[in-house]
This record gives C-alpha cells, structure tokens and sequence, in this order.
C-alpha cells in the first residue's frame, strides 16, 4: 500500500487563493474609507501649517514696526544731538573724523 506524501505549509488552500481583491466589495470599502481618513489628517495639517504662516507673518509684521519705531527714535535723538552741537558751538563730530585728530605735547 503506497503512503500520500506529506503535505507542507505550500499545500494548504485557502479562502484568499479563491477570491481577487477586485471583486472583493469589502476591500473596496476599506480602501475608501482609509482615502478619507487620510483626507481629514492631511487637511487638518493644512490648517496647522496655514496656522503657523499666518502667525509668522504677524510677528514679522510687529519686527518691522519694532524696527520703524527705534529708527525714528534714534534719527531723532541725532537731530536734537547735532541741533545742540550746533547751538553750542562745537564742532559736528563727522567733521571732526574728517579733519582727523591733533596731538599736542
């Protein structure tokens, strides 16, 4: 009496071997439902990411006003400077650098 060979794990069939995920209604469900899952995430990213433009444009926004307010504020203290300078009678000091500088012994 002739034995049956010994099966091994390439034998077994399964359900998967009868089905094609094409036709598979189920896996066409899944796939949609993962499409719209993945949807949400990437415009709730788009929302954060807008967010974070949104609030980088603010603060450079308030940098330049920053920037304008001390210029204005530094031009006019230069002005009060020279103005006195001049009413008091010294010299401008860029004329100076101009002149250069004496030394006496």
């Amino acid at each position: 009496m002739k034995s049956k060979p010994a099966r091994g794990l390439q034998d077994i069939r399964t359900i998967s071997e009868r089905t094609s995920d094409a036709d598979n209604p189920q896996r066409k469900y899944l796939s949609l439902a993962m499409l719209e899952l993945e949807k949400v995430r990437r415009n709730k990213e788009k929302q954060s990411a807008s967010q974070r433009v949104e609030n980088i444009d603010r603060r450079v926004a308030e940098i330049e006003e920053e920037q304008a307010s001390l210029l204005a504020a530094a031009e006019a203290e230069l002005a009060e400077s020279s103005l006195a300078s001049r009413r008091s009678g010294t010299p401008d000091p860029k004329s100076q650098a101009e002149r250069g500088f004496k030394l006496t012994y």
